[in-house]
């Protein structure tokens, strides 16, 4: 499967420290990452499914994304598509990684000093 190709999250200090380097020479030590979500056109959508799939700043229905990228563009982390209409805050809690890493299930040895 693609996915496990090409999704590949540090699961070790020593990855992710590798990780943090372009992230800590620009000021922000313990970042391994950067998150948004994006929009993946939605072609054909039920009408009844229409509204919840509308975005307000899209003209067309849509799934989106919250992905995770390092430095390098390599994608660590994402979640499955959910309703355009969901907002980042929202779509962030289906994400495993990024969760894992609030909690402390994941790399709870790296500092991110402020």
């Amino acid at each position: 499967m693609l996915f496990n190709l090409y999704v590949i999250a540090p699961n070790d200090i020593a990855t992710a420290i590798a990780q943090e380097y372009e992230f800590k020479q620009a000021g922000l030590p313990g970042c391994v990452g950067s998150m948004d979500a994006t929009h993946i056109a939605l072609e054909r959508c039920s009408y009844r499914m229409r509204q919840v799939h509308l975005a307000q700043k899209l003209p067309y229905t849509a799934r989106t994304c919250n992905i995770v990228v390092n430095h390098h563009c390599q994608i660590l982390s994402t979640t499955q598509g959910h309703p355009a209409r969901w907002n980042d805050k929202s779509i962030v809690k289906f994400d495993p990684f990024v969760m894992g890493l609030r909690r402390g299930n994941v790399l709870d040895d790296l500092a991110f000093e402020l």
